[in-house]
């Protein structure tokens, strides 16, 4: 895949140009198969040939489908699909991480107590080499 296409308004724009070729195949399809009151044979023969060449562009444009998943699956296997990510979110991430690093520091430095307000008995002598 293109380096210039790995990111996500390129694929977008991959996406929307494959679901507008669907839908203009397959509104030519329809539009060729309507019938005629005044047709002949040269006529039906020139509407079956169009039908069968809309077939292929929509086979086409499943194959092109095909690609664009197989490309996404590369991106998603080799990392690079971390393009999509709005560097918004990361910042939030680290900023959540950094918040509950603290107070897990702060949770270590605090001395467990007793019910009564006095530090721990057992912990106490843990600490001192008591068992």
């Amino acid at each position: 895949m293109d380096p210039k296409q790995r990111n996500a308004a390129a694929l977008r724009k991959r996406v929307q140009e494959i679901v507008a070729s669907f839908i203009q195949k397959y509104q030519s399809v329809l539009q060729h198969a309507k019938e005629d009151e005044d047709s002949d044979y040269s006529r039906t023969a020139q509407k079956e040939l169009l039908i069968k060449e809309d077939a292929m562009a929509i086979v086409t444009t499943a194959q092109n489908t095909a690609i664009l998943i197989r490309d996404l699956q590369e991106l998603w296997l080799f990392g690079s699909l971390d393009t999509l990510a709005d560097p918004a979110d990361e910042e939030v991430d680290n900023a959540k991480a950094l918040e509950v690093a603290g107070l897990i520091e702060k949770l270590a430095k605090q001395v467990p107590k007793a019910h009564d307000g006095a530090p721990n008995s057992e912990a106490a002598g843990v600490e001192n080499g008591e068992s």
